[in-house]
C-alpha cells in the first residue's frame, strides 16, 4: 500500500469526526477530551507505522479542521442569541409562565454583567435559544431574585441561598420548572465554576446588591 493513503484516512477520520462530535450535542470539555484522544491514538498509530512527514500532514489537517469546527460552533451560538430589553425579557418569561405543557426557564447573570434567558421548549420558541439583556440601567441580580419570587413565592428559601452564593462571588444559575400547567413551579440554582458575579464595573450601582457585593 503507498505510504500517502494512511495519512489520508486518518486525516479523513479526524475531519469525520469533529464533525459529529460538534453536531453531536456534546458539551465543550467532551468535546476537546474526546478529540485530543482521538488525534493522539491517530498521531501514534502513524508515528509508529508511517513516515515522520504523515504525522506532522495530519497534525496540519487536524488543526485547520479544529478551527474550522471552532468557528462554526461560534457562529451557531450566535445564531441563537437574541438581545433583549428589560421589557421584553419581562414579556418572554411571561409566555413561559402562561404556556401549556412541560417548562423550563433558566436565568442567570454572566460574568459579562449580561442577564441570560433560556427558555420555551416548543416549535414555536426552539429548545437552547438564548435572550440576553446587555448591562444597563437595571440590577441584573434584582431581575433574577424578580423571578424567583414571581415563580415560587417570595419566601422561597431559595433567594437566600442565592444571595449568599452572590456573596461568596458565584452567580449561579437559577433554573424553575414544571412537567404540566396543573403543577407549580419548582426551582434550584444549577452550580457552574465559571459563573462568576460581574466586576462593579460591569453592573449597575444597586442599593440591595452593593452592599452584599462589597460595593459602597
Amino acid at each position: 500500500m503507498p505510504d500517502w493513503i494512511p495519512p489520508v484516512l486518518a486525516g479523513t477520520f479526524l475531519v469525520i469526526s469533529y464533525r459529529l462530535v460538534r453536531t453531536s450535542g456534546a458539551g465543550l470539555r467532551v468535546s476537546v477530551l474526546l478529540m485530543a484522544l482521538l488525534n493522539a491514538g491517530v498521531l501514534w498509530m502513524l508515528g509508529s507505522t508511517g513516515p515522520a512527514w504523515a504525522v506532522v500532514a495530519v497534525a496540519l489537517v487536524s488543526l485547520v479542521a479544529a478551527v474550522h469546527s471552532l468557528a462554526a460552533a461560534v457562529q451557531a451560538l450566535a445564531a441563537r442569541i437574541q438581545r433583549v430589553d428589560t421589557e421584553a425579557l419581562r414579556g418572554l418569561i411571561g409566555q413561559a409562565s402562561d404556556a401549556v405543557g412541560p417548562q423550563v426557564v433558566g436565568v442567570c447573570v454572566m460574568f459579562s454583567g449580561a442577564l441570560v434567558l433560556t427558555a420555551f421548549a416548543d416549535d414555536a420558541h426552539p429548545e437552547g435559544r438564548q435572550f440576553h439583556l446587555v448591562p444597563g440601567a437595571d440590577c441584573p441580580f434584582c431581575l433574577v431574585e424578580e423571578q424567583i419570587r414571581d415563580f415560587l413565592g417570595p419566601a422561597d428559601p431559595l433567594l437566600a441561598a442565592y444571595r449568599a452564593h452572590l456573596k461568596e462571588g458565584s452567580s449561579r444559575h437559577l433554573l424553575v420548572k414544571r412537567r404540566s400547567e396543573r403543577e407549580p413551579w419548582t426551582g434550584r440554582l444549577r452550580d457552574r465554576v465559571y459563573y462568576r458575579v460581574p466586576a462593579p464595573a460591569r453592573r449597575p450601582p444597586c442599593s440591595v446588591h452593593d452592599p452584599l457585593l462589597g460595593r459602597p
